[in-house]
């Protein structure tokens, strides 16, 4: 899994776990008012990755490698789970909205969003935001260096995102995304002792750069009260990274399942990734094409409360990526549990 769009998707995980979605731009209520919803709780991450050094609340990751090629080895660790979204709705089909969506929690998107939403009736529902990194990750500063204690540095990312859902008035949604990814502090292959790795060398392993993805996806609602629901997704990516052994074209396919129960919701996602990269990787001199797969399952359980604005949480993930250069394989499995807390207006 050396795609970026892969090991994102991993991180992503770690930040927020999974959570319940409509799977699509929920729908903009017609009164106005302050709304959104909060999920907190805990949760157990076992990773296995040579790249991945956690985020600012979870700590995972093998600071010591001997050599770039050993296999990566597992770690784990206890986490904390937090993601939410407030909103405020302006009565006349606008929303202005804020955090990370029950959507992108479910489909394994960490990112946080500000941005706006507008209905526009039977032509369907449009949104734009701006994306950075609420949370952000923790990488290697060198990933390739060998037999030294690594240090940790941040892994930011910013840009914008478009999206319209029910294009007019169907079950289509297309989304377009730009991301500009940048290390604190870029050190790839400076530390490697097993193979000369000069200046051009460590020019090819930049990850600073841009990131541009372009999803297409359908809702269908099938079964009696149309319970359930079905969303295939295709995305391809396009990593433009400053380290050209780093850039990558890449595709996601996806397909998400939610049952709406009664008092109880289950959203499922399986998803296919796999990325080519554009130059060889000057450390194993061979391009670290890889291919990867996701699969989890989340449980929604409506508390038998009073104000019926309670849910508790339960998911289970795993993933597993393999790339042509053993070094950069990874897999996690993940569970975690807490409680989801809906608030404002009706």
């Amino acid at each position: 899994m050396n795609s970026p769009n892969l090991r994102l998707t991993l991180l992503a995980l770690l930040t927020v776990g999974a959570a319940p979605a409509a799977m699509a731009i929920e729908p903009i209520p017609s009164t106005p008012g302050w709304r959104g919803f909060v999920v907190v709780g805990g949760g157990y991450a076992d990773l296995r990755s040579n790249t991945v050094a956690g985020n600012n609340l979870i700590d995972i990751g093998q600071p010591v490698i001997n050599s770039v090629t050993q296999r990566p080895r597992s770690d784990d660790a206890f986490h904390p789970v937090v993601t939410g979204e407030v909103n405020y709705t302006f009565g006349n089909g606008w929303q202005a909205f804020f955090g990370t969506s029950l959507e992108d929690a479910v489909t394994l998107d960490g990112v946080t969003q500000l941005g706006a939403r507008k209905d526009l009736g039977s032509a369907g529902i449009v949104q734009g935001g701006f994306l950075f990194s609420g949370i952000p990750t923790q990488v290697w500063e060198d990933p390739y260096a060998e037999g030294v204690r690594r240090k940790e540095t941040d892994r930011d990312s910013a840009g914008m995102r478009l999206e319209w859902d029910r294009i007019l008035g169907s079950a289509f949604d297309v989304t377009f995304s730009y991301r500009d990814i940048s290390i604190d502090t870029e050190r790839s292959g400076e530390g490697v002792t097993s193979v000369a790795c000069g200046a051009a060398c460590q020019d090819l392993l930049v990850r600073d750069g841009d990131q541009y993805s372009f999803d297409v996806s359908y809702l269908f609602r099938l079964g009696e009260g149309q319970r359930h629901l079905v969303r295939p997704m295709v995305r391809y990516t396009v990593d433009d990274r400053d380290g050209e052994a780093i850039s990558s074209d890449s595709y996601r396919l996806q397909l998400s399942y939610v049952f709406l129960g009664q008092g109880y919701t289950v959203a499922s996602n399986l998803a296919y990734a796999s990325s080519s990269f554009d130059a060889r990787n000057p450390i194993f001199d061979a391009r670290t094409d890889s291919d990867g797969i996701v699969v989890d399952t989340t449980l929604f359980y409506r508390l038998p409360t009073e104000s019926g604005r309670w849910q508790a949480v339960g998911s289970v993930l795993w993933g597993e990526g393999n790339s042509d250069v053993q070094f950069h394989d990874n897999e996690i499995f993940m569970v975690s549990a807490g409680v989801m807390y809906r608030f404002g207006a009706r």
